[in-house]
């Protein structure tokens, strides 16, 4: 299984529900180029205006189907700098809401894409690889990258790997 994650192209502004610039839909048309050779079965995206138009547009390119996931929100800032203790509970809900997105998609054990934000691509990173959330601020997840992780055997045991992380060649 190989999961594709993508950081959203560039966007008009800072404001959480900013949407992308005429660039950063031309990012996400480089995007969809990479992926078409691929066999994804599917196209998940957060609920946020860009993740859903940068799904939009990677399923109208690659003619697959986008699915948004409403349960799947940004962290905060914040949650990247606090021990697990001190998360409250919005920020733990949305760990566990990511933690079932990524049980049910291995369980269905097929490659997908994700159409997310940089903090949603460093705590799926985060759970993935056993990493603590707090040491995955050292992974740059610039605009329009992709990050390519396959689940497969490793040593007799069935293991998340890493492939590619923070990608951008597809934009030169």
């Amino acid at each position: 299984m190989k999961l594709f994650m993508i950081r959203h192209g560039e966007k008009e502004s800072d404001e959480f529900g900013s949407n992308l610039t005429p660039l950063g839909k031309e990012q996400v048309k480089k995007i969809s180029n990479t992926l078409r050779n691929n066999n994804i079965y599917k196209i998940y995206s957060s609920a946020n205006p860009r993740s859903i138009q940068t799904g939009k547009i990677i399923s109208e390119e690659i003619n697959v189907i986008l699915q948004t996931v409403d349960s799947i929100k940004e962290l905060s800032r914040e949650v990247f700098f606090q021990p697990e203790l001190e998360w409250n509970s919005e920020n733990k809900d949305s760990i566990n809401n990511i933690k079932s997105f990524l049980d049910e998609i291995t369980r269905k054990n097929e490659d997908v894409a994700l159409a997310m934000h940089a903090g949603i691509n460093r705590a799926i990173l985060s759970i993935l690889l056993d990493i603590p959330l707090h040491k995955t601020i050292h992974f740059t997840q610039d605009i329009a990258c992709i990050n390519l992780l396959e689940f497969k055997e490793i040593y007799g045991e069935k293991r998340w790997c890493v492939k590619l992380l923070n990608s951008t060649h597809h934009l030169q």
